[in-house]
């Protein structure tokens, strides 16, 4: 229980801003912590719910309703996923050979392609946040996401070919138990989707669908392009599903 706690409480230091407890980070703390990933997501989607069901109580404007979607992973995260599509954004979108791309993602000044993608990417989430605002009970089906997405991450930096020999995604994927967070990480997204498809079922499904083939596509997408995965490119892949379960949950307010 105690590797289990060490694990839950490294993976909250890693991946979010909350305050808490100190844990030395040990072979022991960091075999289990990738297993807690995906609560992260949990508490960021309780959060945007319990903010969509404010703001139908309250009668509040789609411009707050928005405004808290796009922000709330932001403070949760202190926006640790969004420095990865930054970085990634940069790397990509230089077209040169793989070993140049990691070279400039470990710049830690940002570039123009960082700028431009980041800012399109906000201005796409808060377009489809205040979409969301017409049916706001569907924050819950994306709240599901924050948790399916933070399992896709974890399952992909223990399965996928590391870019690299160094960084925290290494790190952590050397110290992790694989095969425990493997599981962890298919049962958290199945009580994400299963929660998806409670809401509105055929929705749900299209959603699982979709993902699946982002999936497909990012794998191959981060081997050709990066030669593996690294933790800027899982926050990337966060981000982007993040805005797939945002456009799926729209869409599902706009069928219901």
């Amino acid at each position: 229980m105690k590797k289990l706690w060490c694990g839950l409480v490294t993976a909250f230091s890693m991946y979010s801003a909350l305050p808490m407890p100190q844990v030395e980070w040990t072979a022991d703390s960091m075999k289990y912590a990738l297993c807690f990933f995906p609560v992260v997501g949990a508490v960021i989607g309780a959060l945007c719910g319990l903010w969509g069901w404010l703001c139908m109580t309250f009668g509040l404007s789609a411009f707050l309703f928005a405004g808290g979607m796009v922000l709330i992973p932001l403070l949760v995260t202190g926006g640790i996923h969004l420095d990865g599509f930054v970085d990634t954004s940069d790397g990509l979108h230089s077209h040169l050979e793989p070993a140049k791309k990691l070279e400039i993602m470990k710049d830690p000044h940002i570039g123009a392609f960082g700028v431009i993608r980041s800012g399109m990417y906000l201005i796409a989430m808060f377009a489809l946040a205040g979409a969301l605002a017409q049916s706001p009970r569907m924050a819950w089906f994306y709240g599901a996401g924050f948790l399916i997405a933070r399992s896709f991450s974890a399952f992909a930096i223990v399965t996928f070919p590391a870019a690299k020999n160094t960084g925290l995604a290494r790190l952590f994927a050397d110290a992790a138990q694989k095969k425990t967070v493997r599981v962890f990480s298919v049962l958290f997204a199945l009580l994400g989707f299963g929660c998806m498809m409670a809401m509105n079922l055929w929705v749900g499904l299209g959603t699982l669908a979709a993902a699946l083939l982002f999936y497909f596509w990012f794998y191959k997408m981060s081997r050709r392009e990066f030669g593996g995965i690294t933790g800027d490119l899982a926050g990337y892949m966060t981000c982007l599903m993040e805005m797939l379960f945002l456009a799926a949950a729209v869409l599902g307010g706009i069928l219901a």
